[in-house]
Order: structure tokens, then C-alpha cells, then sequence
């Protein structure tokens, strides 16, 4: 069995649409579902945006879902190197956060090898490219290029995102196998924006999306590609969850047929 958690149903949605026999976790406290793909089964857990949420529900989670073989976190990320596109995916072999500071990183978690290789296996044989890496968990939502470009100065990570140290402790605490594999919302130098607007489960708050909009009327400009971007990056976790679950056999159906390397290596 597969644990798998996600922050926001957006990033979750595509992936979901394959997967068969979905009934409802129908634990207190835990948004999610179980569900069979691939003869696997997945209890798929959300717990929104941000590093505490994510820790009290994979705690929850780990202590109420017994029988997890692989923990998996997932979702998208924003770029901080300057060789990943939004679509791309990360599959991470080191987990890192910073501090208040943006100055000092921590590792959390070396990723074990042999999962590394279990999973990249399975991408490539799917004919998935992926980039492999450390992903930084960073306390807060980095909108600017400088601020991106300075914390890939400092930690070294090729990704960031607000979530995954706080899971891979938590499974890390009960000796269980953990991999990231995530996807790039925005380059390096793309400015994130409307990140306001949104509350710590993903949605839209309308009020505050109005507020934001008229205080920064440019921003409407550029939501349109923030959109595309997460189209192309909730598309691709859904081939990469496939063919994880499929062990790389995937069906012609999700198989993307590309004469690329496998694994790529940004700067």
C-alpha cells in the first residue's frame, strides 16, 4: 500500500480521474480516499498549504492508515534552477528546509537508494524524463527570481516547496520509505502571483482574490500562464504516479513516447 499526500485537490485532480474503486478515508480528521491502480492500492491524503498542516495530517495519517509499504509526497513545485520548465518533474534525493532567515539549510532525510532506483526505474520505463535532486521546504512562498536564485545559492536545492520536510519526518520517525516526486509550476525567474488569493487548501477566497486583483491589476495578466503551467504539471504527476503504481508497464494510453534520457541533470 501506498500513502500518498498532496496539498491542494488541483494538484491530485488528473491522477484521480484514473484510478478505480474510490471510496472515502472515512477518518476524523483526514480529507482523502483509497483507491486501486496499477493492483496497487493508494490511501491519498490532503492536508493543505504550509508546513504545519502538512505535519499534523501525515502524524494523523501515519497513525490511523497501518500497512504503508511507501510514503510518497506530492504536488508541484517552483523551480530554482534554471534548467527546469513547468511540466518537468523532480524526483527528490535529499530533503532540505531553511530557516527564518533564508540563510542556514538543514538536511531532513537522505532519500535511500534503492527507492531512488525503484522509482526512477519506473519512470523510465514509462518513458518519463525526470530531474533528480535536493527539494528545499521553505517557511514561506518565494514570489521573486531573487529570492528563488538566492535560497538555490544557499541550499543548493533545485526545487522548493512548503510541504515536504514536514512528511518526510514524520514518516522518517517511523522508519518508513519516503520519495518526492513533484513538478514545476514556475521557473526561476517567474514571479509568483496570487498566492494571497488563495487559502491554506488551495481554493480561491473571492474576497481576497478581488482585493488582491485591484491593488495589482498587472497580476491578471499573468494568470492565464500560472494556469497553463499547473495544467502541465498536474498532468505530468499523474504519468509519474501511473507508472509508479504500474512498476514503469504503464498502459499505451498514459505511456508519453520519447527518445529522451531518462534522467537529466539541471544546473
Amino acid at each position: 500500500m501506498i500513502l500518498l499526500f498532496h496539498a491542494f485537490s488541483r494538484e491530485i485532480a488528473p491522477f484521480k480521474r484514473r484510478l478505480r474503486n474510490r471510496a472515502p478515508l472515512a477518518l476524523d480528521g483526514l480529507h482523502g480516499f483509497r483507491a486501486e491502480i496499477g493492483g496497487k492500492e493508494f490511501a491519498v491524503v490532503g492536508h493543505g498549504i504550509g508546513h504545519r498542516r502538512a505535519a499534523e495530517a501525515a502524524r494523523r495519517a501515519l497513525d490511523s492508515i497501518p500497512g504503508a509499504e511507501l510514503v510518497i509526497g506530492t504536488g508541484v513545485v517552483g523551480a530554482l534552477s534554471g534548467g527546469l520548465k513547468p511540466g518537468d518533474l523532480v524526483l527528490s534525493d535529499r530533503i532540505l528546509t531553511i530557516d527564518g532567515d533564508d540563510q542556514l539549510s538543514e538536511q531532513v532525510i537522505t532519500v535511500s537508494e534503492s527507492h531512488l532506483r525503484a522509482v526512477g526505474r519506473s519512470l523510465a520505463s514509462a518513458g518519463i524524463a525526470y530531474s533528480t535532486g535536493p527539494i528545499l521546504t521553505s517557511h514561506r512562498v518565494l514570489a521573486t527570481g531573487a529570492e528563488k536564485r538566492r535560497a538555490k545559492e544557499n541550499t543548493g536545492a533545485i526545487a522548493v516547496d512548503m510541504e515536504t520536510a514536514a512528511i518526510a519526518a514524520e514518516a522518517a520517525a517511523r522508519g518508513l520509505p519516503f520519495v518526492a516526486i513533484r513538478a514545476v509550476l514556475d521557473e526561476v525567474d517567474d514571479e509568483v502571483v496570487g498566492a494571497e488569493m488563495a487559502d491554506a487548501d488551495g481554493n480561491v477566497r473571492p474576497l481576497a482574490a478581488t482585493s488582491y486583483l485591484i491593488r495589482n491589476p498587472a497580476a491578471m495578466l499573468k494568470l492565464p500562464k500560472m494556469i497553463r503551467n499547473l495544467s502541465r504539471a498536474t498532468a505530468s504527476i499523474a504519468d509519474a504516479l501511473t507508472a509508479i503504481a504500474h512498476e514503469g508497464k504503464t498502459p499505451d494510453a498514459t505511456k508519453r513516447a520519447r527518445d529522451s534520457v531518462a534522467r537529466k541533470r539541471p544546473r
